[in-house]
């Protein structure tokens, strides 16, 4: 299910984990791969589906219509054609025949409804909530978000696996592409949006305590237009006029990967998380790397990152203070074994299988 994908296969992490799984499945010879999209998309996506006729498109209905159709009348649509159904953002077809799989990303819409907008949490609640009951496999992308769907419904264990995600190959193999804004100075670097859960305010406000003692730093942000409340905290308005908070939106791969190859350290301040891919991201391309205890957070960086409290501010300063003043060269540890979109697509098969998959071994 790949409704959610835009024609240009670019966007968010939901977008991007979809695409990569894709890809990844694409290249199993155990997997015939099939992608539901929607109208638009469908010519474009054929590509990564294996064919045109690899693709089940949507029909023409209103974007806002378009969770319900899924929900509740996408299963008579699909009839008994395929094996596995696979849910990758938050909703499952009622009635469909076939063996169902929901990627599990996170549980923000119980925990955190008002981070949501209105109509979203109004009418997605409910159907992620069936979803969720309805699936036979439940693929969860941390041990953290695991746990947590086992404390909303203990019944959900037996059906929860684990694939956590990895970094893009686009984004790895990306040629860099220097920001002007940036070139030359010292900073700091949030990737991510402005919503309350994501603590963007911290980190403001630690570069506010920062800017006291190295009036030359920079606290770079970089995201997606806010969704939901932003919560950029009261030291905004005046870093962003100083120069002292660079802003960007809707960055390409390169400009993102010279981002973190050239920042003196990646703060991850959030109070809740699914996974955390900018932090996997920052590691994997050798940056510096701050994140708060948010137990999704600590599990994808372990001990190669620092952690705080996510309400300490003057720890939050302290670190980028002490990053700033480290050289370059000093940058990284020993190295470690990159996952790959081949490991998340062998730990899928696996999980629907529910067999170890001798690709991952």
């Amino acid at each position: 299910m790949a409704g959610h994908v835009p024609a240009d296969g670019r966007g968010g992490g939901i977008v991007r984990y979809t695409v990569e799984l894709a890809r990844a499945l694409g290249r199993r010879a155990d997997v015939e791969l099939h992608l539901l999209t929607s109208p638009a998309a469908a010519g474009p996506l054929a590509e990564l589906a294996g064919g045109s006729d690899r693709v089940v498109p949507l029909p023409a209905v209103p974007d806002a219509a378009v969770p319900a159709f899924e929900r509740f009348a996408l299963g008579r649509r699909l009839g008994s054609r395929f094996d596995v159904v696979q849910g990758t953002k938050h909703l499952l077809p009622r009635g469909v025949t076939a063996r169902t799989v929901l990627t599990v990303h996170d549980l923000l819409l119980f925990d955190r409804p008002a981070d949501f907008p209105l109509p979203k949490r109004t009418l997605l609640g409910r159907p992620y909530a069936g979803s969720l009951r309805q699936a036979d496999t439940l693929l969860c992308v941390s041990a953290a978000t695991r746990d947590r769907l086992v404390r909303w419904d203990a019944a959900l264990a037996g059906r929860a696996a684990v694939a956590p995600l990895t970094t893009s190959p686009q984004l790895l193999d990306s040629v860099p592409v220097a920001v002007p804004a940036l070139v030359g100075r010292p900073f700091a670097l949030v990737v991510g949006d402005a919503s309350q859960r994501k603590n963007v305010a911290v980190a403001v406000s630690a570069m506010a305590r920062v800017v006291r003692r190295r009036p030359d730093a920079v606290l770079a942000l970089v995201g997606p237009p806010a969704w939901g409340a932003e919560a950029y905290g009261p030291d905004h308005a005046a870093l962003l006029a100083s120069g002292n908070v660079v802003q960007l939106t809707g960055v390409d791969d390169g400009t993102l990967r010279w981002c973190y190859e050239n920042c003196a350290v990646v703060l991850a301040p959030s109070l809740a998380e699914g996974f955390g891919l900018p932090a996997v991201e920052a590691l994997d391309l050798g940056a510096p790397l701050v994140t708060s205890l948010d137990p999704a957070l600590v599990e994808v960086s372990g001990d190669r990152a620092e952690h705080l409290p996510a309400d300490d501010v003057p720890g939050w300063a302290d670190a980028v203070l002490r990053h700033l003043d480290r050289p370059a060269s000093g940058r990284g540890g020993p190295a470690r074994r990159r996952r790959t979109w081949d490991d998340v697509a062998a730990e899928t098969v696996a999980a629907v299988s529910g067999s170890p998959d001798p690709a991952a071994s």
